[in-house]
């Protein structure tokens, strides 16, 4: 009898475990929600010229008319409001863009402020293994500044617009990334801006050094091409090295040189081709 009680026990004990264990495994697995979490499931777009980030860089301009030495003062950020961890596979995520992009002529008296773009907008982000789909609706709004219209006969464009796009970001290998999609202007002023443009680049991070902040080799080449100029690309290519941080401990810095040839990212200037070259530090919150 003392046996038969024994092992009704054991019986019991085992079976207590097995459901304890089975509810454990089941509220991990449980969708978990992030508010504000310091990292995006996207990662930015390191040399898109117009992803929002904090930037102070000199670019010298080649061949063209009006400037040579000018400076780029740029803040903003990418912020993720809400992530959850899907049902069956992956994280999706809805956070916000902001940016300011400015430059200044450093060959006037007083530096003048020549143009700004005021960016913003609302992003939806889904993510698993090594892929990641971004959507977003952004406002932009492009500004001469008071000195520059000033001391310039200038033909001044009332440009803005509303651009919806989607791209998808891939990563190859942990040292190599592919990204690539499309964006439609929903409205604009002037009303006959043409509407599609796509996007696609490489970034790449060949060498690493595994310190407290891990110090990168980065490279990216980003292509955009514009309904509105022929479909005709422009090329902004990025070199240098980035201190990436291990954990939430700190922010992302990049010391880079930049060159660019083609359209204007500048608002007011959108219609002229460029070619410039300079350093930068960009910096990610």
């Amino acid at each position: 009898m003392a046996n038969a009680n024994l092992g009704e026990v054991v019986f019991l004990c085992a079976l207590a475990t097995s459901t304890l264990t089975s509810a454990s495994a089941q509220t991990a697995e449980e969708p978990t929600v992030r508010v504000f979490p310091r990292a995006s499931l996207f990662a930015p777009l390191s040399a898109d010229p117009r992803w929002p980030r904090f930037t102070l860089g000199y670019m010298r301009y080649f061949g063209d008319s009006q400037f040579t030495h000018t400076g780029t003062a740029e803040a903003g950020a990418s912020i993720a409001i809400v992530q959850k961890n899907a049902r069956r596979r992956g994280a999706w995520e809805v956070g916000i863009q902001g940016g300011v992009f400015s430059i200044f002529d450093f060959g006037a008296p007083s530096g003048d402020l020549v143009n700004a773009d005021y960016l913003g907008g609302i992003t939806f982000t889904y993510a698993f293994d090594s892929l990641a789909f971004l959507t977003r609706l952004v406002h932009q709004s492009s500004h001469l500044g008071d000195e520059f219209l000033l001391n310039n006969e200038v033909e001044r464009i009332n440009l803005s617009f509303e651009e919806l796009s989607v791209l998808a970001s891939f990563e190859l290998r942990d040292w190599a990334r592919l990204y690539g999609g499309s964006a439609v202007i929903v409205r604009s002023e002037p009303s006959n801006l043409d509407r599609w443009s796509l996007q696609g680049g490489i970034e790449l991070r060949p060498v690493t050094a595994n310190t407290e902040r891990r110090l990168q080799l980065l490279m990216a080449l980003d292509l955009q091409s514009w309904q509105q100029n022929d479909w005709i690309p422009d090329a902004s290519f990025i070199a240098g090295l980035t201190l990436d941080p291990i954990g939430e401990s700190s922010y992302r810095v990049d010391f880079l040189l930049r060159y660019y040839i083609g359209r204007s990212p500048n608002g007011q200037f959108f219609t002229e081709r460029i070619q410039t070259l300079g350093p930068a530090v960009q910096l990610y919150f």
